[in-house]
């Protein structure tokens, strides 16, 4: 027994190794980068530390199936419930709220080398899609963020093992789970909802037609994909708008052609199906998943695509190989997964945004997979070298994007973070506990400020929440406040920078990595 499981143990270090070095890098320094924390960030955080807590969210509601979020729509539960269950044993802090997405991440590129083993039948190709994977500039991001933006890619990557097992055995039950992971997906981001009932539609086409499936067949997917979307049924029931009135109305405020009042019409027109047409053919396009990524500089550097630039050879081939080299219906299968990641990304008029598209992820690796079996069934030395060349390119423009995201990426990124807010907060607790603070008055034009208070006082056990006064520094001179007040203020709301108003001194001021100075800490102890 202990033989066969050290030749077991020896047969998986390669997936185990690739594992390893992507729990690393993906978790390293997630209290550096991303430089700050965002609104989304905190308020995904502090509904997640209440449940963890009390079982109910910020608004009270015990163990809502939807978040009410920043007070404008309604977020999806999937991360937020796994990010209560990671709060349950640590503390909230940048970096641990963050280990959720690690997970995330992780269990991407765990799940593509079982799905890869599984199709391609040889450990080469599992290694691949774990190297090809890790080295996913796109992954890597989300995988540090708390934003539920990745969070749809591995109930896709389950939905794929579990129809493949099916294929493969032709067990019933891998078939129910297989639509079980597109109907709990459905509810892990706002895109899911369009991209798993589509992708469910394909699957039962792809039954039908290439496997000839009927009856019990039929019935134990349908079954498995329902199930989480019944269970609810009286949510919606009860918040009718969190299933699709809300959704839309979110999008109108991104996409100015939507009107929510407009009903069918509003959101569907000759105007807005021609915007369509162009959003979906950028999302397919080279700029966005080559080159220089999401517009975003929360979602990307911009200094890389989505993907290694050199997948893009891999890719071109395994799409070639599919269409023309081979009838593998499960081949065709990913390949409409690719072609139709962009049918919700492109529903809102604000392209080249691949954070909303991240479910392109396992179909642009398994389709290079498809690229890499087509190459080296030509058997040629050359090609070898070329297939090698391009992996090991892949690698050493990843290394390249490393340097630069925990380099000049946090001096670029940081007014896309809101600036160092946590910082101001931090530096306001520190100063209640060194000085005689009666009075803490706080610049109530800092971007959802009282969130970030809520959240730095949970995070250093402060008393900062309640004490705080919010105040407009155009509207109230601070000076007139009285002694052994503190006071948090934006740089830009105060006219010269001074170092003295009145009788109160500037005793602290917060810079960006780059040095600017964005926000100040005063004190009067005169």
């Amino acid at each position: 027994m202990g033989k066969d499981f050290q030749k077991k143990l020896i047969s998986l270090w390669p997936y185990l190794a690739i594992l390893l070095i992507a729990t690393f890098l993906y978790s390293f320094r997630l209290d550096l980068v991303p430089v700050h924390l965002n609104q989304d960030e905190l308020e995904f955080s502090l509904n997640a530390f209440s449940i963890s807590r009390t079982l109910r969210d910020t608004s009270g509601n015990y163990l809502p199936f939807y978040f009410w979020h920043l007070g404008s729509f309604w977020a999806t539960p999937v991360m937020t419930y796994l990010t209560a269950i990671f709060l349950k044993f640590l503390p909230i802090a940048e970096s641990t709220i963050r280990l959720p997405s690690v997970f995330i991440g992780v269990s991407t590129i765990a799940l593509l080398m079982i799905l890869s083993k599984s199709v391609f039948k040889e450990k080469r190709y599992a290694v691949a899609a774990g190297v090809l994977a890790l080295a996913t500039p796109v992954l890597f991001m989300h995988s540090r963020l708390l934003l539920d933006n990745l969070y749809p890619v591995p109930f896709i990557l389950l939905w794929l093992i579990f129809l493949k097992k099916f294929l493969d055995k032709g067990k019933i039950i891998f078939l129910f789970t297989s639509g079980l992971s597109l109907g709990i997906g459905f509810h892990s981001y706002h895109a899911a909802k369009i991209m798993m009932p589509v992708y469910f539609l394909t699957s039962l086409a792809f039954l039908v037609i290439g496997q000839k499936a009927k009856g019990k067949t039929l019935a134990a997917f349908i079954a498995g994909f329902a199930v989480p979307i019944l269970l609810a049924v009286p949510w919606f029931i009860k918040y009718p708008d969190s299933f699709i009135a809300n959704q839309i109305g979110y999008i109108s405020g991104i996409d100015r052609s939507v009107n929510p009042q407009g009903g069918f019409w509003g959101v569907v027109n000759v105007g807005r199906l021609m915007q369509y047409g162009s959003s979906y053919l950028n999302y397919l396009g080279p700029k966005i998943l080559f080159i220089s990524g999401d517009r975003s500089l929360i979602h990307s550097t911009q200094r890389s695509g989505a993907f290694a630039f050199p997948i893009v050879f891999l890719l071109v081939f395994g799409i070639l190989y599919i269409l023309f080299k081979t009838k593998d219906r499960f081949a065709r299968l990913i390949l409409f997964g690719f072609l139709s990641y962009p049918v919700a990304p492109a529903l809102v008029n604000d392209p080249s945004r691949i954070s909303r598209g991240l479910i392109a992820i396992p179909f642009v690796i398994l389709l290079s997979l498809w690229g890499i079996k087509y190459l080296f069934s030509l058997k040629d030395k050359p090609v070898r070298v070329f297939i090698y060349a391009i992996l090991a390119g892949i690698i050493v423009q990843f290394i390249f994007f490393l340097s630069g995201y925990f380099g000049v990426y946090r001096k670029e990124s940081y007014s896309w973070f809101n600036n160092d807010i946590g910082g101001a907060m931090e530096s306001a607790i520190k100063s209640t506990k060194i000085r005689k603070v009666e009075n803490v008055y706080i610049d109530r034009n800092i971007y959802f400020v009282e969130r970030y208070v809520k959240f730095y006082s949970l995070k250093f056990s402060s008393d900062l929440e309640t004490r705080a006064v919010y105040f407009d520094p155009a509207l109230e001179e601070f000076s007139s406040f009285p002694i052994y007040s503190l006071v948090v203020v934006k740089a830009e709301d105060i006219s010269g920078r001074m170092d003295k108003v009145g009788k109160f001194e500037k005793i602290e001021t917060i810079r960006e990595p780059n040095g600017y100075e964005t926000f100040y800490i005063y004190y009067r102890d005169k």
